[in-house]
């Protein structure tokens, strides 16, 4: 039986059409996402977020996976820019986000531009949900590398989880 600290949705569809997953271990927020970058996927993680501010949560952290996936559009990129503008307040009581990508050009990439663009919250890009993980609990979040893999692995297909 899981434990009541961990829990995890997976979008409805049938195994084939699921493409994100999302949950928490304690009080990390997490959501993984594989396959193309669409704007139901990017709605979905938006939704993930308001649900994690306006949980009883206290100082959250949030970890966004993408394994083998596509950028967001530019669309999808000003969608999220305005949640964060708009949530700036709640989202400064983030620990830490922390995203996890699987590509190195990608990863350097990011870490330049967050050294240009500030967010309301520390933030970090890695390379795995382990490095996420060491970080945030160097931030102060109460979770460990298996917390994290044990409620990803309750929800996320095995093929997509070589990378923890």
């Amino acid at each position: 039986m899981p434990s009541p600290d961990l829990s995890s949705v997976g979008e409805e569809g049938g195994e084939r059409g699921r493409n994100y997953w999302c949950g928490t271990a304690g009080s990390t927020w997490w959501f993984y996402f594989t396959g193309t970058s669409t704007d139901e996927l990017w709605r979905a993680y938006v939704e993930h977020c308001k649900r994690m501010l306006e949980s009883t949560t206290v100082r959250p952290s949030l970890v966004c996976i993408a394994h083998r996936a596509d950028s967001p559009t530019a669309d999808q990129r000003k969608m999220l820019a305005e949640f964060i503008r708009s949530e700036a307040t709640r989202l400064s009581s983030l620990v830490g986000f922390a995203l996890v990508l699987d590509s190195p050009l990608h990863i350097l990439a990011l870490k330049a531009i967050n050294w240009l663009v500030k967010k309301p919250f520390p933030e970090t890009v890695c390379g795995s949900p382990s490095s996420a993980a060491l970080w945030l609990g160097e931030r102060g979040a109460p979770i460990d590398i298996r917390t994290l893999a044990l409620s990803l692995e309750q929800s996320v297909p095995r093929e997509h989880l070589s990378q923890i």
